[in-house]
């Protein structure tokens, strides 16, 4: 039996050659429609020796794949994306398949990697992957497009198989959905579906999912809600529906609505345990740890649910287990947290996040350094490599032991070869330990790779609280040749007002002081930790170069994160007096000052800025 691999790509030279690599030892013949590549899309394809067809897209998928299928000569075609790939271990099963003549069409499980880089954080769907050729299948839709029959009505079942094998999916990662505006080019097909249909649940349901991936949860749920109308179990997407749909409510905090449509598809699918783990998170948000307990073990007791029914993954493992062991935290049961995250990593062992709640709560107990770093050292093994010294050092710097992280991170150093990550994080060490100098000295050790700027600009602060003014000065310039030019902005305007010299407003426009504000408050968020109290009061005039009506909540919630309650209490009500501005977080964080504050770092420290006309320059 011979196999086709198909593929509708453009521009897709970073993540073509990676698709066709997992493959390229199972397939017989790679099939490539270019839809109007400007890169080297269809040169790595022919080195590949792939078969290149150039198809003028018309903003239908289904038209470009049926295409792509006409090309191919195989018995069996491999329908893939170019920014996906096989999972090694699963190559051989595929080839398997392809003898069995009571299947004419196989479906795979997808795992599409989101947020910032590869990591834990997936989501889960089954998608169509083997299609039997000449046999009449063809896509139909222009958008999400669906598998049918030219020569027979209704598709056998009989002849449709869910298959464990798993295809990784790099499309959803921010940077690739940023780069690629896909939302924007969905949207636009959905539009014209939805003119013509208005009513059509599919087509409802996924211009919802467009919208909660720009996070406009609130245009998303008014998709969602319309979809559920008309709610119809037995579809393929239903499930994914209603996971969708209560995901959405959750970031809306309409929880009252969330645990009604919880509870209703709970009896749709009592195997979905998406929603057992779900219902339990909620619950935990609202604080009713006896009920989110109860809900987090019986997903530990549950059946890992049908490949259709599954959108997070390993909710019935070490999801579970992590999620008890933030409960018993909260509940300053360290004995019993501890439990859980160890069973969290036996279940989950390249899953780290445990070792660093391990460590904060063994401090919190009162547990000295040294028992706390024999202890954690022992989940690496008898023999410590640079990447468990690497690893240890990012545990003991995220429970603020900058000390001790430096100490692990040098270790890491000394067996690897030069890694411009570890010199950054020995400088944020040294940074953070109020040691500049030598903060400098690692940060210029950077010189390529995705820290290369943070580190310029780290080094900017470096020599301002130096007092070395000459060299900030030229490290500003020389930042200037950087990208984004607002940022370097800021920075000359710290060292201006740092050396008590005027400097002109930023913007007074509402909408450009947005693109302004998280780069202030980075840099207080280093100057809250690291600068003098005079420095940081300085720094606090970057909030009257800008117009927004945020600064005042977004530091009281600084304040808040970094102990300081009394401080962070005064900036909540002046932020509610003046711009009228709180949020749930805000309120809640409020709340809490109050009885922190008696036992917490008060005002004693940073002195509230007078109010002479700060930050409320526009008002």
């Amino acid at each position: 039996m011979l196999l086709s691999l198909c593929v509708i790509a453009k521009n897709e030279e970073k993540n073509l050659p990676r698709c066709i690599e997992s493959v390229r030892d199972i397939v017989d013949e790679i099939i490539i429609v270019d839809t109007g590549s400007t890169d080297d899309t269809v040169k790595i394809a022919e080195c590949y020796g792939a078969k290149v067809f150039c198809y003028q897209w018309n903003d239908n998928f289904s038209d470009a794949k049926n295409f792509a299928f006409l090309q191919a000569t195989g018995d069996w075609i491999l329908t893939m994306d170019a920014d996906e790939e096989i999972n090694s271990s699963d190559r051989e099963k595929i080839c398997s398949l392809l003898d069995n003549d009571a299947i004419d069409i196989y479906l795979f499980h997808t795992l599409s990697y989101v947020g910032s880089s590869p990591g834990v954080d997936t989501a889960s769907n089954l998608n169509i992957r083997l299609i039997r050729n000449h046999k009449g299948y063809q896509y139909t839709g222009a958008i999400h497009e669906q598998i049918c029959n030219c020569n027979q009505e209704m598709i056998d079942r009989g002849k449709v198989k869910i298959e464990e094998i798993t295809v990784y999916h790099y499309g959803y990662l921010d940077v690739v959905a940023t780069e690629k505006n896909k939302p924007n080019r969905n949207m636009k097909i959905l539009e014209i579906l939805l003119e013509a249909q208005p009513r059509d649940n599919f087509h409802l349901f996924n211009m919802g999912s467009e919208y909660l991936r720009l996070r406009k949860y609130e245009k998303a749920l008014e998709y969602y809600k319309k979809a559920y109308e008309d709610f119809m179990p037995g579809l393929a997407h239903s499930p994914k529906l209603l996971f969708k749909l209560i995901t959405t409510l959750d970031a809306l905090q309409m929880y009252e609505e969330e645990m009604r449509i919880l509870n209703e598809g709970l009896t749709y699918y009592p195997q979905f345990v998406d929603l057992e783990y779900l219902k339990a998170c909620l619950f935990h948000k609202q604080k009713k740890y006896t009920l989110a307990i109860k809900g987090f073990k019986k997903c530990l007791t549950m059946e890992s649910a049908p490949l259709q029914l599954r959108n997070i993954n390993e909710v019935e493992g070490y999801r579970s287990y992590y999620a008890l062991g933030e409960i018993h935290s909260e509940l300053e049961d360290y004995e019993e947290a501890y439990h859980y995250y160890v069973e969290t990593i036996k279940s989950k062992p390249s899953f780290y996040m445990p070792l660093h709640r391990i460590a904060e709560n063994l401090m919190k107990s009162g547990r000295k350094i040294q028992d706390t770093k024999i202890t954690l050292e022992k989940f690496f093994g008898k023999k410590l490599n640079a990447g468990a010294f690497a690893k240890l050092g990012e545990i003991f710097f995220s429970i603020g032991k900058y000390d001790i992280a430096f100490d692990y991170f040098l270790k890491a150093c000394e067996q690897m070869k030069p890694n411009q990550n570890i010199y950054y994080n020995l400088g944020m060490s040294q940074f953070y330990l109020k040691h500049y100098q030598e903060a400098y000295h690692w940060f210029e050790k950077v010189e390529e790779g995705k820290c290369y700027e943070e580190a310029a600009y780290k080094m900017i602060l470096c020599e301002i609280l130096s007092n070395h003014t000459e060299n900030a000065d030229r490290l500003i310039q020389t930042a200037s040749n950087f990208e984004y030019k607002k940022k370097n902005k800021i920075y000359e305007a710290f060292r201006n007002l740092a050396a008590d010299l005027p400097y002109p407003v930023v913007s007074d426009n509402k909408e450009e002081s947005q693109q302004y504000v998280n780069i202030i408050f980075m840099i207080l968020n280093d100057l809250i930790k690291t600068a003098a109290p005079e420095i940081f009061e300085k720094s606090l005039q970057l909030l009257n170069l800008i117009d927004s009506d945020e600064v005042l909540l977004k530091l009281a919630k600084l304040y808040y994160r970094h102990g300081y309650y009394r401080l962070a209490y005064q900036e909540f009500i002046r932020s509610i007096n003046i711009f009228n501005r709180i949020d749930k977080e805000g309120l809640e964080m409020m709340r809490n000052s109050i009885d922190l504050a008696r036992g917490g770092k008060g005002c004693n420290r940073y002195k509230k800025v007078k109010e002479s006309g700060e930050y409320v320059r526009n008002n």
